[in-house]
């Protein structure tokens, strides 16, 4: 079915052919699907099946959802654009931190050669990942201070207590032109997505209304870029 009301007709499909012999029979939904229309089809499902006398959860395991419009197309995008910024120089003693100003200080960037990390809370769930300069040791705190990348205001902080991991993100795909990762079977690819989902609090996964998942600098990285651009103001 790939037009009309799909929930209501799911409903009706599914009793009538259980009242002919196929209870099992699958039923085939299409028609510009995404996320957010499978949800309001479940959740229809899940109201009304019953009063019908077809049972929702059995419905659900029948029905099969004909995605690709939405998947194929970048639906409101369908460039994406991506920009080098240097943020870094390699010299003799090491990296030296580089800095673009905006009037705009969203887009004022963050210096430095940088790692990426995830923590997790008690629960075991991912509460923000946390940009750092390369040379930060962040699993080992006392307290991690979590700062918003270009609003003053906005930080928190969190106790040892409070955090049940700190996970590393990034890893080496080339070294010095080489490539030294090799991807591994798409299953395990889908597997690991599964499980990093499952990491994510509920709040930030559902389809309306989400929770914001932050991305946070630490301390260190903070101050590095507010001392670049108070040089930059001092040096105009």
């Amino acid at each position: 079915m790939d037009s009309g009301d799909l929930a209501y007709l799911s409903i009706h499909a599914a009793k009538q052919m259980s009242d002919a012999g196929f209870p099992d029979a699958k039923i085939v939904l299409s028609n510009q699907l995404d996320e957010l229309a499978i949800w309001q089809i479940t959740s229809q499902v899940q109201q009304e099946a019953n009063r019908y006398g077809v049972e929702p959860d059995s419905l659900l395991r029948r029905l099969v959802y004909g995605v690709g419009t939405g998947l194929i197309t970048s639906k409101g995008d369908a460039a994406l654009d991506g920009v080098y910024k240097l943020v870094a120089i390699e010299g003799d003693q090491g990296w030296i931190p580089a800095i673009k100003i905006s009037e705009t200080p969203q887009k004022t960037l963050i210096p430095g050669n940088k790692r990426l990390w995830r923590v997790y809370d008690q629960r075991g769930k991912a509460t923000a990942d946390l940009i750092a300069l390369y040379d930060e040791t962040v699993e080992q705190f006392e307290q991690l201070v979590l700062r918003h990348p270009s609003l003053a205001s906005m930080w928190r902080c969190l106790e040892k207590e409070q955090v049940s991991k700190i996970e590393p993100m990034l890893v080496p795909v080339y070294q010095e032109g080489t490539q030294v990762y090799h991807s591994p079977p798409i299953e395990d690819i889908r597997n690991q997505h599964h499980q990093d989902l499952k990491k994510l609090d509920p709040g930030v996964r559902r389809l309306v209304n989400p929770h914001i998942y932050h991305v946070s600098v630490t301390q260190k990285l903070w101050d590095l870029k507010q001392n670049l651009i108070q040089y930059y103001e001092n040096d105009k």
